[in-house]
């Protein structure tokens, strides 16, 4: 799940801003709009989104049912638009009819169903519901995407475009190209598994320190640095403060970390890759982060950090989370440094 906040203005539009949303381009999915409404004008907003794959959707609607009950409860939303991306109008079909029938889960008012082929520019899409007191048109095209609000501000604040899927962003996460020499990499993995954290708090300074210099000059060195720091709390969390005060540059060197970490340390990978997470929030590309986060847990699901993280981003706190994670790390860090 996602949040944006932009005024609805119609269907087109809304597909329109999907991609930069979320940070890719949603395929053989469902994706909810939900909106609340102005007490004043009436109007409504644009809020949070949520993407399911199509293929399972219903049955996890129907399993998630209370949650999401819960969730939109909670966020007081009022109403929600469906948003079936598919050619396949056999499961398009099936998808509107769940969602306008009584064993929908959809608490909140439901405004529209609408399907279309796939997200880009000028792709036709038709409503299979529109609410009997809506003035929207029965089809019409997609906007431009590169002219969308949330797309321009993606770029605003990344300087990436929306990957062209969830599969490459998996991809990307899945990645262990690390770009260091094979011995000095062994040698790193081996130097972090041993590594037990001193007495001195100068020495830990020192580790935290080498590793916080890779966000302005990567290297193996700093890499070294974070592996050990992500090996206990005590040094984790004030280098997650640190990257989270420059979580663009955070960002990239957590996912140079990530990349050096070998498949048989599973938990160390779930620990960046939800660290990847935290920091893809901080930087708006909540597509990403939804992503990272639920790899992080199937890496491993017996890591504290990563669990949480995927449950704040689900029930869509993940500004929060980031927030949360960065006064933790700083107060982390001034009880190990400074006091």
């Amino acid at each position: 799940m996602s949040n944006y906040s932009q005024t609805l203005t119609s269907h087109g539009e809304i597909l329109a801003n999907i991609p930069g949303i979320l940070g890719f381009y949603p395929q053989d999915s469902l994706v909810f709009a939900f909106f609340k409404q102005d007490s004043d004008t009436h109007s409504l907003s644009l809020g949070p989104l949520a993407r399911l794959d199509l293929d399972g959707a219903i049955q996890q609607l129907t399993e998630d049912r209370e949650k999401l009950a819960a969730w939109t409860e909670t966020l007081d939303l009022d109403a929600v638009a469906a948003y079936v991306i598919t050619d396949d109008m056999v499961e398009a079909d099936a998808a509107a009819h769940f969602l306008c029938s009584e064993d929908s889960p959809l608490r909140s008012e439901v405004l529209a169903v609408i399907q279309t082929s796939e997200i880009t520019a000028g792709t036709a899409w038709c409503a299979m519901y529109l609410h009997p007191n809506s003035c929207e048109p029965q089809a019409g095209r997609i906007s431009n995407i590169h002219a969308s609000a949330a797309l321009q501000q993606l770029l605003e604040q990344t300087g990436d475009l929306p990957a062209l899927s969830r599969e490459e962003i998996e991809n990307r996460l899945n990645s262990t190209e690390h770009d260091i020499d094979a011995a000095e990499h062994e040698d790193i993995i081996e130097d972090a598994l041993a590594y037990v954290p001193p007495i001195f708090r100068d020495v830990l300074q020192r580790e935290y320190e080498q590793a916080a210099a890779g966000m302005t000059q990567p290297s193996a060195r700093a890499i070294r640095s974070a592996l050990k720091c992500f090996t206990t709390p005590r040094l984790r969390d004030p280098l997650l403060a640190a990257l989270l005060e420059e979580p663009q540059a955070g960002l990239k060197f957590a996912e140079q970390v990530m990349r050096a970490v070998p498949a048989h340390w599973p938990g160390m990978r779930a620990q960046l890759t939800a660290t990847v997470a935290v920091l893809a929030q901080a930087t708006g590309q909540t597509g990403l982060a939804g992503v990272a986060a639920h790899r992080a847990t199937e890496i491993s699901s017996k890591e504290t950090f990563p669990s949480l993280v995927a449950k704040l981003i689900d029930i869509g706190e993940g500004s929060r989370l980031a927030e949360v994670v960065h006064e933790g790390g700083a107060q982390a860090r001034v009880q190990l440094f400074e006091n």
